[in-house]
């Protein structure tokens, strides 16, 4: 058996955990992690598992050369602004281009951000500029995003987009909600970038899976079936009213991230302009992945 090296960057965060889990279920790959030294303890159960270590960060050349070498695929999963979107994965990459390493996926996982114009998510217009970055590498590794869509995540839904609040019964609505948005759960996300990263096969640019693909009123139907409550549609105005409402939050507040970026991300799923491609989702048959009543149905309300 001809034994993969996965290398893996954020396995301390939600969805690198999850994929490192992935990466160790497979027989024929062998799981390795970069990890600041103060958060070793964070992946002790992957070590447990078999996990190898590098200790260091992004930008700390020598580690990244030690984590790189040998590796089948490099894995991003990391989370922050563009110091280490940008410039922390363009060091990665180039570790993994000196290195030999066949392909690299970054940390994009989400709506299809090669579609979106220029200001409309912030931290797609990062990944974008990492992406157009990347370019002048793709000729010595493959550099794949796996898009997602939305997280299928009541922490998503419910607490940070605040598209359904289960406790009111009330779902918020800017627009006509009519465009299609695309969801998939975390643990499909890391199964399908396990996936992608034991793959012996050429993908290409992007990798487009989802667990559904629903409208606005296509997701509130999903929850009322699911949960047998009924939700109440409270409309916010229009998009260009969004539009306006983020801009305002944003002279007001620049750095207040918080306080606008739900909006933006509300604003890429409601507009469509970020659909993703046809999906790939056949390419790896074995992984069933949940739809949104089936995750619905599993949540306690």
């Amino acid at each position: 058996m001809n034994t993969k090296i996965i290398a893996l960057v954020g396995g301390t965060g939600h969805l690198g955990n999850l994929i490192a889990e992935e990466v160790l279920a497979q027989p024929d790959a062998r799981l390795r992690l970069l990890v600041r030294p103060a958060s070793r303890g964070k992946v002790a159960h992957l070590e447990a598992k078999g996990a190898q270590v590098v200790e260091g960060e992004l930008g700390a050349d020598e580690a990244l050369a030690a984590f790189a070498v040998g590796a089948t695929t490099v894995v991003s999963a990391v989370q922050g602004g563009p110091d280490v979107i940008i410039d922390g994965q363009a060091s990665l990459l180039r570790a993994a281009r000196d290195a030999g390493v066949r392909r690299f996926i970054p940390s994009d996982y989400t709506l299809d951000l090669f579609k979106l114009p220029p200001g409309q998510i912030l931290p797609s217009d990062w990944r974008r500029q990492f992406g157009e970055a990347a370019d002048a590498e793709r000729d010595q590794v493959e550099v794949v995003s796996v898009l997602n869509g939305s997280f299928l995540d009541r922490g998503v839904l419910f607490d940070w987009l605040r598209i359904i609040d289960p406790e009111t019964q009330t779902a918020y609505l800017w627009g006509e909600g009519e465009a299609a948005v695309e969801y998939t759960t975390w643990a499909d996300t890391a199964k399908y970038t396990a996936a992608a990263a034991l793959d012996d096969e050429p993908i290409g640019r992007v990798l487009p899976v989802a667990g559904d693909r629903l409208d606005f009123h296509g997701l509130v139907a999903a929850f009322e079936k699911a949960s047998g409550k009924r939700l109440r549609v409270e409309r916010r105005g229009s998009l260009a009213d969004l539009d306006e409402r983020i801009a305002e939050l944003m002279e007001r507040d620049p750095q207040n991230f918080l306080e606008y970026l739900p909006l933006m991300y509300n604003r890429g799923l409601l507009k469509g302009e970020a659909t993703l491609p046809p999906l790939m989702n056949d390419r790896y048959p074995w992984i069933q992945p949940t739809t949104v009543e089936q995750y619905f149905a599993t949540q306690k309300f």
